[in-house]
């Protein structure tokens, strides 16, 4: 089949909402190959905006590419109305650089970023062409699946060839150099499964068996992606994205992304000044964001940010901090930095009270956060954001009220403060993943969610904190795909076939649908969300984390003692 855009006309494209998003050709794209020996496609599962901000797009495309023997394609999901389009034209979905259909690709990597997105693989897959389950697959590309959310693989093993388990910059060139001899030597599809389970971090459904959690070691002495492709349309984060250290020691026992990326490898600040000068150079974009699960962890942020600001290419150029501590370090960065990008400051207590948050083992005390508000003083700062989460592992009423108490308490030092500050507050349900402390906790009911999040709305009437919160059906869902075992991945073909996709997002989701497959699976997400002895094996258990399962107990063990509870 020729280029899929080409069966698109101009008058079609015209009817689609952000048509750039389906035409590639953007800045720093790669130019295509002569007879690559693999054709690779790296998917992710959501729109193109979000797709483009994701930084394991982008370090897989810049290294895949620059080996002179791969050629290294995107693709997004398209938004309903181009799906339609396609779909009423029987066209298949395809890559943004050649307009290949997806089915024509050697190999598909597709990121896991999320939960909510399980849907979206599927939907992606049926588009391109491509069977949904491994089974059904004779020919065509190896679907491989990484990310976050892969971490228990369970969930998606009716779908995928294989699953990587960790970071992805060593394994996925291994993969490619595998893949390459294996078309040479004819293997068969199921030969070369067998084979991929050989290389670490690759998990084979076909072939389950145990695997270990992929580091990369050499992360501290690598470049990060200094040619990023500039999106068509504005990305959700406009920003040149520069990674600045990966993995976290603080050890939040509710946290997958900590004990994800764990350990923690920082870059050298000599080798991010030059990158930086590098990336912002390639890309023209004004402001450079550093990037980290926390940035103001950082060893030497202050001096980092110091030198950032003495290397200016241009006078406009800000500094974006997405993601901070209410912490001492980011009262200096407060104070030292009035070149950072000026808007709002997001934050994260996650607990209302000092109890509950020494459970968690949040390590920020209420002297803390005060403190921080109040540094915002005489500040560009306008707006505050505030994260909490409900039905945390042994949460008390008084912990439920103390999170109204303390925004109440923070919005009356915001009106002593110049300029005045916007509150918003973020209420979640507490969800229990894999490979946390906290993998064993129950998770509270939809009804008690609710009740909850009631509450705090009532408490805080009189406020003018602005009060959004994640839909509670949401919460349990993500409980119930993060924690399933084989029978989930039915589960999620049927809510698939049932309508469902985008279910991160409020206008697409579609409860009834989950709720249907969930009656034809006669499966019940109690199941999934009820207290797990910890003297049970676990169904991700076969999978090595390198975080040992004592360590997990015992931290489990020491929040379950701080909260009085002694049986387990």
């Amino acid at each position: 089949m020729k280029k899929v855009t080409d069966h698109i006309t101009h008058w079609e494209l015209l009817q689609i909402e952000k048509p750039a998003r389906y035409l590639g050709g953007e800045v720093n794209q790669a130019q295509p190959k002569q007879n690559p020996e693999l054709k690779i496609c790296l998917v992710f599962p959501d729109l193109y905006e979000l797709g483009m901000s994701n930084l394991a797009i982008k370090i897989f495309y810049e290294t895949l590419n620059a080996d002179p023997r791969l050629q290294a394609e995107r693709a997004f999901s398209p938004w309903v109305d181009f799906e339609k389009l396609l779909r009423h034209k029987n066209l298949p979905l395809f890559s943004l650089e050649t307009g290949t259909p997806l089915n024509q690709f050697d190999v598909i990597f597709v990121t896991l970023p999320y939960e909510m997105t399980f849907t979206n693989v599927l939907n992606l897959l049926d588009l391109g062409n491509i069977p949904l389950t491994w089974q059904e697959r004779a020919e065509g590309p190896l679907v491989i699946a990484g990310g976050p959310s892969a971490s228990n693989p369970l969930p998606v093993s009716l779908f995928m060839d294989a699953v990587v388990i960790g970071d992805g910059e060593e394994v996925i060139h291994e993969i490619c150099e595998f893949l390459i001899e294996a078309r040479k030597s004819g293997a068969t599809r199921e030969e070369t499964r067998k084979k991929l389970t050989a290389i670490e971090s690759v998990w084979v459904p076909q072939f389950p068996g145990k695997v270990r959690r992929r580091v990369y070691k050499g992360f501290a002495d690598s470049a990060p992606p200094l040619k990023p492709v500039i999106p068509n349309v504005q990305a959700i984060h406009n920003r040149a994205a520069l990674e600045i250290f990966r993995g976290c020691i603080k050890g939040c026992r509710f946290c997958n992304a900590g004990y994800y990326y764990r350990p923690k490898r920082e870059r050298s600040v000599d080798n991010l000044v030059k990158y930086s000068q590098e990336l912002l150079n390639n890309t023209g974009e004004e402001s450079l964001g550093l990037l980290s699960l926390s940035t103001s962890d950082y060893c030497n942020l202050d001096e980092l940010i110091s030198r950032l600001d003495r290397n200016k290419l241009y006078a406009e150029q800000s500094i974006s901090i997405p993601s901070m501590r209410m912490n001492e370090n980011t009262l200096k960065l407060l104070d030292t930095a009035p070149h950072i990008r000026k808007g709002g400051l997001t934050f994260a207590p996650e607990a209302g009270t000092q109890k509950l948050r020494d459970i968690i083992n949040k390590n920020i005390t209420e002297e803390d956060i005060i403190s921080v508000v109040k540094a915002t003083n005489n500040s560009a700062y306008r707006t505050l954001k505030l994260y909490f989460m409900m039905g945390l592992p042994f949460e008390t009423a008084e912990d439920i009220e103390g999170i109204a108490d303390l925004v109440l308490r923070i919005e009356d030092i915001s009106r002593t403060l110049k300029p005045r500050k916007q509150i918003s507050i973020s209420l979640s349900g507490f969800v229990p993943k894999p490979f946390t402390p906290f993998q064993w906790s129950p998770q509270a009911s939809i009804e008690e969610f609710r009740e909850k999040r009631i509450f705090v709305r009532q408490k805080l009437q009189n406020s003018k904190a602005k009060v959004s919160w994640r839909e509670e059906y949401l919460c349990m869902l993500e409980a119930v795909l993060s924690r399933g075992d084989e029978r989930v991945s039915k589960l999620i073909l049927e809510a698939f076939k049932a309508g469902c996709k985008f279910d991160g997002w409020n206008e697409h989701f579609t409860r009834s649908g989950w709720e249907k497959a969930f009656e034809i699976c006669q499966l019940d997400p109690q199941e999934y969300l009820q207290q797990k002895p910890i003297a049970d094996p676990l169904p991700w258990d076969f999978v090595d984390f390198q975080v040992p399962r004592a360590y997990l107990e015992k931290e489990y063990r020491a929040a379950a003692e701080i909260a009085g509870v002694t049986d387990l």
